[in-house]
């Protein structure tokens, strides 16, 4: 019995012995294995740079929007420049064009012509001398010596003479663009005085005109002037040759 008692208890310590050894291994092995796994995992590592990718994408999409708003408005702003542009360029070509065919009133220097009758010349009477009346013809002459020395604008007794003015005569009456006027005529040009003043003076210019008044048959006088009024062109203006275009098209 005693010896059986003493076997058990050799088993026990026995037992003992291994337990506590297994328990120092187990926990010897559990603090290695816990030592040789990372403070991070792929897995958490991975998320994390798709959520700085995320991030990044996100703040790159608000500076690009911000980048888009600012480039509209720059092109709303050109567009509006550029509209505002052609409009003031179209006013200015068409008020080019107005002055160009005298529909607009000038003023400047230029030079102012008087032409008249004789002074004993009664126009109404049948028996008057031709020679002592101002014709249509002069008038024609006169502007066209004008036009040569480059005038800007033309008028004859406040009537203005465009390209299409007609300067004509029934008997001794004198229609200009269709009106009747009487003498004394008074031509007003507006272009340099010199320049003007000049091809009036020269004798091989007007030669009839200069032999007329010579002999006191008529009256002519031309002066320069700093401040002549042109006015606006009021007589009719043919649609003959006018045709509509659609300039959205060109």
């Amino acid at each position: 019995m005693e010896k059986q008692e003493q076997q058990f208890k050799k088993d026990w310590k026995l037992s003992a012995v291994f337990v506590v050894t297994g328990l120092f291994i187990g926990a010897l092995l559990t603090v290695q294995f816990q030592s040789s796994i990372p403070s991070s995992t792929f897995l958490s590592d991975e998320l994390r740079a798709q959520k700085d990718l995320i991030d990044g994408y996100v703040d790159d999409q608000g500076l690009l929007k911000s980048k888009i708003v600012g480039l509209r408005t720059e092109i709303s702003e050109a567009q509006e420049r550029a509209e505002a542009s052609i409009q003031t360029a179209n006013l200015e070509t068409l008020k080019a064009l107005k002055e160009e065919i005298g529909l607009t009133s000038l003023r400047g220097p230029g030079v102012e012509i008087v032409i008249d009758d004789g002074i004993f010349v009664n126009r109404d009477n049948p028996d008057t001398v031709s020679q002592s009346l101002v014709h249509a013809s002069d008038l024609r002459d006169i502007v066209n010596i004008l036009r040569t020395a480059r005038a800007q604008a033309i008028s004859i007794n406040g009537q203005r003479v465009i390209a299409t003015t007609s300067i004509s005569s029934v008997g001794n009456t004198i229609l200009v663009n269709n009106f009747h006027l009487l003498p004394p005529f008074t031509v007003s040009a507006l272009g340099s005085p010199d320049v003007i003043m000049q091809r009036l003076n020269d004798p091989t210019a007007l030669p009839d005109l200069a032999k007329r008044t010579k002999d006191l048959n008529i009256q002519f006088m031309a002066q320069s002037k700093e401040g002549i009024l042109i006015p606006e062109y009021s007589g009719n203006l043919s649609s003959q040759y006018i045709s509509e275009v659609d300039v959205t098209k060109q």
